[in-house]
């Protein structure tokens, strides 16, 4: 029996979902990026084939378990990236300490000293 073209468009989704996976966990933004993009592109296509043909085609069991693991998976991947930025806020936060705080020589007027102050003798001069 040949599979038919909805879990065809399945089998597509889980290679590429896998390929983020992958590509989360070897650390490589660019790769990521496109491994995600193109996950979305195929996610999308999926969709608009499952409302053209019908979504009751989807209610199987075999594929809602399918796309169930998808969903947790997808969910998965994205607390493992929230503690990867959590991991970089941290390690930035060790290794350049100073953007927590204020600069040593700023005042609060800004970066390049602190507001003109009058001297009080004369009010159109600044001291």
């Amino acid at each position: 029996m040949s599979k038919s073209s909805l879990d065809l468009q399945l089998d597509m989704l889980e290679a590429q979902f896998n390929k983020v996976k992958a590509s989360l966990l070897n650390g490589s933004p660019a790769a990521l990026q496109d491994a995600a993009a193109t996950f979305q592109r195929l996610a999308v296509e999926f969709i608009q084939f499952a409302d053209a043909v019908g979504r009751t085609q989807l209610a199987t069991p075999a594929r809602m378990r399918r796309i169930k693991a998808l969903s947790e998976g997808l969910s998965t991947l994205r607390e493992c990236q929230l503690r990867q930025v959590a991991y970089v806020e941290r390690a930035l936060a060790i290794v350049l300490p100073a953007t927590r705080e204020k600069a040593t020589y700023t005042g609060a007027a800004g970066a390049y000293g602190s507001a003109v102050r009058r001297s009080g003798t004369f009010s159109g001069f600044a001291a």
